[in-house]
Formats: C-alpha cells, sequence, structure tokens
C-alpha cells in the first residue's frame, strides 16, 4: 500500500462497510503442517482453514522472544530491494514485509532502525498500533500508549489492530479481501509473523484465534501490517528455504536475528 490518500480512503471505506469481527465466521482447521526450523529454535508453519464459503492458507514464523532480537530493516534503494535478499543481507533467518509507505516510498508512521529514527510518530486512524524492540523486549501497544525513548532499538507503526485482549478488535473492515502480514503474541514469549492468502481484516482476526492454527496458543494481542501486493515472507528454514515473495515494491522489512 502506498500511498497516504489511499490509506485515508481505505478506512473511511472500512468504517462504512466494516462489521465487527466476532462471531461472523465459524474456520475450521482442515490441514497443518511444520516446513522447517529455524536457527535458534523457531518453526515455519502452514495452516489450511475452510467455512462453509471460501478457505485460507496461513503461513507463520513462530518463535519465542527469548531466542531472538526484533530487526526493522529500512532499505537503501527504496523500492528496489526485495524482502528476501534484504532480510539475509542484515543477518535476519526470517522475517516479513513491514509498514505502509507513500507512493516516492517515504515511510508512513514510526520507523526506528537499530535505534535511528528513520521517520517519526504519526497520529492517523489507520496507523493503530507499534510493533517494537525495547532493550530486549518485543512489545505491540496501541500508537497512544506508545512511550519512544532511547531504549526503543527497533520500531514500526502500523495497523489496524486485529485482536485485544485474546478479542477481535471491533469494527474490523468485512467486505476488501487482500493478502495480509501480520505479527501477534500471546503475550507470554510466543510470538508468530503470519502471511495470509486473500482475506479480509476481520476473517483475518478469526482465524488467528482458530484453534491449533497456531500450535498450542492463540494471540491475545495482533497488529496488521502492510498487506496485499506488499505481503511477503521468507524464511532460512532446514530443510527447506520457504520464500512467499511479495508482489510489489516495498520500503522496509521486519525480520528475527537469533540472540
Amino acid at each position: 500500500m502506498k500511498c497516504l490518500a489511499s490509506l485515508v480512503l481505505l478506512l473511511q471505506a472500512a468504517s462504512l462497510a466494516s462489521v465487527a469481527a466476532a462471531g461472523n465466521a465459524v474456520w475450521n482447521v482442515t490441514e497443518t503442517a511444520d516446513l522447517g526450523t529455524l536457527p535458534g529454535g523457531g518453526i515455519v508453519r502452514r495452516a489450511e482453514l475452510a467455512t462453509p464459503q471460501t478457505t485460507a492458507k496461513l503461513t507463520a514464523i513462530v518463535f519465542q522472544s527469548k531466542a531472538y532480537s526484533l530487526r526493522v530493516v529500512d532499505s537503501d534503494s527504496p523500492g528496489r530491494t526485495k524482502l528476501a535478499a534484504s532480510l539475509q543481507a542484515a543477518g535476519c533467518v526470517a522475517g516479513v514485509n513491514g509498514g505502509y509507505f507513500h507512493e516516492d516510498f517515504r515511510p508512513v508512521g514510526l520507523v526506528i532502525e537499530n535505534g535511528v529514527e528513520i521517520h517519526p510518530f504519526e497520529r492517523a486512524g489507520l496507523l493503530a498500533g507499534i510493533l517494537a524492540l525495547r532493550g530486549k523486549q518485543w512489545e505491540i501497544v496501541r500508537s497512544a500508549a506508545f512511550k519512544n525513548s532511547p531504549d526503543v532499538k527497533q520500531a514500526v507503526q502500523c495497523g489496524p489492530m486485529l485482536v485485544e485482549a485474546g478479542h477481535p478488535t471491533a469494527g474490523l473492515n468485512a467486505v476488501r479481501s487482500a493478502r495480509r502480514t501480520i505479527a501477534a503474541t500471546d503475550g507470554r514469549g510466543q510470538w508468530a509473523l503470519i502471511y495470509l492468502t486473500s482475506v479480509t481484516l476481520a476473517e483475518a482476526a478469526e482465524i488467528l484465534l482458530t484453534p491449533g492454527v497456531l500450535g498450542n496458543w492463540k494471540p491475545v494481542t495482533a497488529l496488521n501490517l502492510d498487506g496485499g501486493s506488499s505481503s511477503g515472507l521468507w524464511a532460512a528454514s532446514d530443510p527447506t528455504e520457504i520464500s512467499l515473495p511479495e508482489f510489489g515494491q516495498v520500503r522496509n522489512f521486519v525480520g528475527i536475528v537469533p540472540r
């Protein structure tokens, strides 16, 4: 998603066409598989899900935050570098695309890379949350509650929030389908960076809370990252490297580095 004006229009459409996410569909997990392991103990997990009306596929990098550092990778050639190459060059073993950006590839919202603020915090309805590394602690917090400080070494601001306090966020758009990229946590050290095939935001929240989709845990908090043509996932897993490349050009990326 490349234009701030487009983001505003999308948010307005969401307000007009949104419905509460809870209770709209019952997803059933039809198949799961662990595709490989990562240095540091993380795994790449795939799940297929279905309702009577539709299907979806989820691919997730699942890991313990104590084993990895968050790494925001801002492109030195915006719009030209690709997910896999950028993450590998930064020493990451896996990751996904990051936040929103304008048509000229200027970031939208707060971006901090290795303690350096690439772009400042912004106030906008769609930029609801921030994924950050504060010291050695991972966090997803509401933008309104975020407190920037020198110990915030990595951060990307995006949205909307999909899951809060273990429940779907109210008012998620249930009309527009697109590929989704998501960061999620159980609040106790389990994390996942997630790629979803084309679903609505409301469906994405329902899928995240479906029993078994991420193994033996459910997210209590989940943040939507840039989606659509920007969505991509890469993992240097064993025995097979996993690559779900982005279709479009991307400004920044979110990766994990073993501690």
